[in-house]
């Protein structure tokens, strides 16, 4: 037992943010559609009764019973019930901003995963644990106005964030004992494929070595002998995102890191994230999250 506890196993230190919308269980009649749209985040639904029919970039996908769909962010798709019986689902939006995690799900427009595949996970479990939270939330006190979502408690609100986690966790393991998702045939196409991927992955390296340069896309695309838009659209097909959204979600993934870990004053955190001042970097902070970096910042990290 001595031998068990002799080296020490650590953790890395891990401050990201999980951005939920749109998370809701719905049912819609017969004749019910969707229009045509897009979200700039990830979207995952679930059919838990009936059938619905996706069509995204031309295609079209029939979901049935059990089956799960994720759609990658910014394609767009419409939705409609053209069976004779209502379509149960359960609906979330969601983003990370872990890079790694991102490019996984940005992999394809879309991913279908059949009933019979979805059953070797816990998928339908963390999904009746999320409707018994929602269930409970709305059997108290008084119901929220239409269309208007419940406030939920505390602890319901990490449950709620937990689940959607585990949900992601086991989708993404899924997916990645499915087969590669269908391109065309030829090893040209795969070669190709193989090649973005790899400028992709160099573009997001070069990146978040200028995290606190502010890296230039273009002078990027100079360097790699590519033109702007093509190393904006390399990047975005594999990661999900553009070059500066990503920039954006890496600083403030190390203006959290910063503001948790360190005593560092605001003017030192601004400057190492390449703000011109720290009144700058409070604006922007405030823009992404909804609040001041000194209201983020935990109270006992005051600054001597």
């Amino acid at each position: 037992m001595e031998d068990l506890y002799r080296d020490t196993y650590r953790f890395p230190n891990m401050i990201q943010t999980l951005q939920v919308t749109g998370c809701h269980f719905g049912l819609q009649p017969p004749g019910w559609e969707y229009p045509r749209h897009h979200h700039h985040l990830f979207e995952l639904l679930y059919c838990s009764e009936g059938e619905v029919i996706h069509e995204i970039n031309r295609e079209t996908i029939t979901m049935r019973e059990g089956d799960w769909l994720l759609i990658k962010s910014s394609v767009r798709h419409r939705s409609s019930n053209k069976a004779a019986t209502n379509y149960g689902y359960f609906n979330v939006h969601f983003d990370l901003d872990d890079a790694d995690i991102r490019s996984l799900l940005a992999a394809a427009a879309y991913r279908h995963m059949s009933k019979q595949h979805a059953e070797r996970s816990k998928l339908r479990f963390y999904v009746s644990e999320l409707e018994a939270v929602m269930q409970r939330n709305h059997a108290k006190g008084s119901a929220p106005e239409q269309g208007q979502p419940n406030s939920l408690r505390f602890e319901d609100k990490l449950l709620l964030q937990s689940y959607t986690l585990l949900i992601i966790h086991d989708v993404l393991h899924l997916l990645k004992q499915q087969t590669t998702p269908k391109q065309h045939p030829s090893d040209q196409s795969k070669d190709a494929s193989l090649f973005s991927t790899d400028v992709a992955h160099a573009i997001e390296e070069k990146l978040s070595l200028g995290i606190s340069e502010e890296a230039s896309v273009a002078g990027i695309a100079k360097e790699m002998n590519l033109s702007r838009s093509q190393c904006s659209k390399l990047f975005s097909n594999v990661y999900g995102l553009s070059p500066r959204q990503y920039v954006s979600q890496q600083k403030l993934k190390l203006a959290k890191e910063l503001l948790v870990t360190t005593h560092l004053p605001m003017t030192a955190i601004a400057d190492k994230l390449g703000f011109q001042s720290a009144s700058h970097f409070s604006r922007q902070f405030r823009r992404w999250t909804g609040q001041s970096p000194s209201e983020f910042r935990p109270k006992h990290h005051t600054v001597q």
